[in-house]
């Protein structure tokens, strides 16, 4: 046990869709990950790591024509690392190495189109990629201080941000960049995305900056080649204008946002935290098919459902998480404004302590 309880988002999203799984999963409770992979390799992660290169802000006054080799062998050796961590376990089919290869040529071309357009419609000068850190979660009840576990521990709540740029008006916007396969996100579900939400009052909190606002960036690989003729459209929203750069296979979505906002995802996740530091919170799954067909904890889950033992299918399939979360000297944690990784935001714990 360390001596402060880490929350991250995606345990957060799981204690919501299913507390059996997030019991099983979370670091604080069994801490339980499938030895095996999911699935071969994930493409919007590769798409990602190829990104994080590209605005790796250390390399952002270079030329374009240097940079672009090296994003997409950064995109290629993602894959290639997340086939190998698969094989360790399985050897593919032809099906599978079909699949692998064709996803390698349509990243290749999905990224050279997309580093184009981007020159187009870049307006912004990256200052974070790839940041990971730590805030203090406030307590609704009392601000000034932060939210401590029943034992006394100081809460962290870790987040991970792909990138935050200044404009060419010195305001600061937090990127999300995501594959749209197939199709666009909607207004509304970019309005509500509990992600960007969470990661920009966060990258507040701990950074004591304020944004202006978040930038989705889509990326559709499975869009027609024709030239990207970019339009673009204006909308009237909650916090301003929206502003979206779109072409066939893009889309960019500049969404600002107000602190109310903000403040209101804050309130929640420390709602939502006091609920699962409860010493009376009670753990049930919630067997709906669309969590239940892409849980990692379906196996195990099914044994305790019949009365079955699960502790065989959790020492086969399953292990402890071992290995530290941030590897110093990754992109995120070298160029400017970004402070030390583990404790980037205090707010006094109650009887005056540290966070």
């Amino acid at each position: 046990m360390g001596t402060h309880h880490v929350i991250r988002p995606w345990e957060s999203a799981l204690f919501r869709r299913c507390r059996r799984a997030w019991d099983l999963g979370a670091r604080e409770r069994q801490d339980y990950e499938p030895v095996e992979p999911a699935g071969v390799f994930d493409f919007d992660e590769a798409v990602r790591e190829a990104l994080e290169v590209y605005y790796f802000p250390g390399m952002w006054d270079w030329d374009r024509v240097i940079v672009r080799p090296l994003a997409v062998k950064a995109f290629d050796k993602s894959m290639w690392r997340q086939r190998a961590a698969y094989e360790q376990h399985r050897e593919l089919s032809a099906e599978q190495r079909r699949d692998f290869e064709e996803r390698l040529e349509q990243g290749a071309d999905l990224l050279a189109r997309y580093f184009d357009w981007a020159l187009e419609v870049d307006r912004f000068t990256p200052i974070q990629v790839a940041a990971q850190f730590d805030v203090t979660i406030p307590d609704p009840d009392s601000p000034g201080d932060g939210l401590t576990t029943p034992d006394g521990r100081g809460i962290w709540y870790r987040v991970r941000v792909d990138m935050v740029v200044m404009d060419e008006h010195e305001l600061y916007w937090l990127v999300e960049h995501r594959v749209a396969d197939p199709a666009w996100r909607d207004l509304d579900e970019l309005l509500l995305d509990e992600q960007s939400l969470t990661r920009s009052w966060a990258w507040q909190l701990g950074f004591l900056g304020d944004l202006e606002g978040t930038i989705h960036t889509e990326l559709r690989p499975g869009a027609s080649h024709a030239a990207e003729t970019t339009d673009v459209a204006a909308h009237d929203g909650p916090s301003g204008f929206i502003i979206a750069h779109r072409s066939e296979s893009f889309r960019r979505t500049e969404i600002p946002r107000g602190p109310t906002e903000l403040h209101r995802r804050g309130v929640e996740v420390a709602l939502e935290t006091k609920d699962m530091i409860d010493p009376a919170l009670r753990v049930y799954p919630n067997p709906v098919w669309e969590h239940c067909a892409v849980c990692a904890y379906r196996s195990p889950c099914i044994a305790m459902t019949q009365g079955l033992d699960e502790r065989l299918i959790l020492e086969q399939s399953y292990r402890r998480r071992s290995g530290p979360e941030f590897e110093p000297g990754r992109l995120g944690s070298v160029w400017g404004f970004v402070p030390d990784v583990y404790r980037v935001a205090e707010h006094r714990a109650p009887g005056g302590g540290g966070g």
